[in-house]
């Protein structure tokens, strides 16, 4: 079984590679694109955005779609768009076409989660969804250093061909090793009301959006950060990415690897910790790589591991819920993207990149505060529904 669950770590790897390209390449499609960065900022928003809203909508309309059909299916979506991504005469049809890939995304990345607990015990789908996002932490080791180095050297246009091939690939790989046979709970009117009516559960999933926001608005622009900061070349930004990236899958690793022992809420707050520090810090690193790439190393470590928790959080909170509630957080990662997006770009256009910093520490660190908000009320309503019963 966790063969097959490598499937769609590999289905996350296309998907998380699909999204870091755009912040690695932002300098190239600039300039070949004749546009601002703070426009194609607005890439990476509207494919956001698309998920963002359509998510939700997207998993109760494919709740009766067999799983290893709706998981092929989205990666052979986001394949083609990609392609056509990669021959777009302008700057509005691709804008337009990484609003279609988004879907692919949307419905890949929730429902791949949701399925993997469906094929493991209780006990183990802490690890199982955590394995599944350790997709999303190796996209963070090639696709940002991808971008930045392909874009540089080959173009962005191969560039995005190559994701389009990869994300086939992969499709045939889920198509073969998933189980047939597995169904989510059809989410209904009274599926979506109780998960509204679920307090603790909407605290966790705003922490989603909180640390995305807090991410993005910096992350978004963190190849032109670069270049303003240290003065890095094409080459050394791709290597920061990289460098962002390795310590992004250990981070991963070391958190799926204590979660069900300590718990999603204990390892969230140890990720959102370590990227708070990095980006609060991160004003010193100017004129210094040595401090620019240990910064690099820390926030890496934190990134990923904190969307594998929030799954496996929302999982344990409400089993029944799962496939609503991760589809709801998903949303909730990228409308916290578009707007740490959208935000960073107005930054950078009217200030410069040097105040980045200052607008990502302050969304991070209401995403810890509320967290352990979240943890305490969930643990209130526990005792306060044990004590009823007894």
């Amino acid at each position: 079984m966790q063969s097959r669950l490598w499937s769609l770590t590999l289905g996350n790897f296309a998907i998380g590679t699909g999204v870091m390209i755009v912040p690695g390449m932002l300098n190239e499609l600039s300039a070949d694109l004749h546009t601002s960065p703070a426009a194609i900022g607005m890439l990476i928003s509207a494919f956001a955005l698309t998920i963002c809203v359509g998510g939700p909508f997207l998993a109760s309309w494919t709740s009766a779609i067999e799983r290893s059909k709706l998981l092929t299916g989205a990666l052979l979506l986001y394949a083609a768009t990609h392609l056509v991504a990669a021959g777009a005469p302008g700057y509005n049809t691709l804008l337009a076409a990484r609003m279609v890939t988004a879907i692919g995304a949307a419905l890949f990345t929730a429902q791949a989660a949701a399925t993997a607990g469906l094929m493991v015990p209780p006990e183990q789908r802490g690890r199982a969804i955590a394995l599944v996002f350790l997709g999303w932490s190796i996209a963070a080791v090639v696709g940002s250093p991808l971008g930045a180095y392909l874009g540089a050297h080959i173009g962005w246009r191969p560039t995005m061909g190559l994701v389009g091939l990869l994300a086939a690939l992969f499709a045939a790989g889920v198509w073969l090793q998933l189980p047939r046979g597995l169904f989510v709970a059809p989410m209904d009117r009274a599926a979506w009301l109780a998960l509204f009516a679920n307090t603790p559960l909407l605290l966790a999933i705003s922490v989603t959006a909180l640390q995305a926001l807090g991410m993005f608005t910096v992350f978004s622009y963190l190849a032109l950060a670069l270049k303003n900061s240290i003065g890095a070349t094409p080459t050394v930004i791709s290597m920061m990415f990289l460098c962002f990236g390795i310590t992004g899958v250990t981070g991963n690793v070391l958190g799926a690897r204590v979660m069900d022992r300590v718990g999603p809420v204990r390892v969230g707050i140890a990720a959102m910790a370590c990227m708070l520090s990095a980006i609060a810090l991160w004003p010193f690193t100017y004129g210094s790589l040595p401090l620019t790439v240990a910064l690099t190393l820390v926030w890496g470590l934190g990134c990923f591991a904190v969307n594998g928790a929030q799954q496996a959080r929302l999982v344990a909170l409400a089993p029944p819920l799962a496939s609503a509630s991760v589809a709801l957080n998903s949303s909730a990662i990228y409308l916290g993207q578009a707007l740490g997006a959208f935000i960073g770009g107005i930054i950078v256009s009217s200030r410069g990149t040097a105040d980045l910093p200052l607008y990502g520490a302050v969304p991070m660190a209401l995403a810890i505060l509320v967290s352990q908000l979240a943890a305490n009320m969930a643990r209130r309503r526990k005792f306060e529904g044990v004590t009823c019963e007894s």
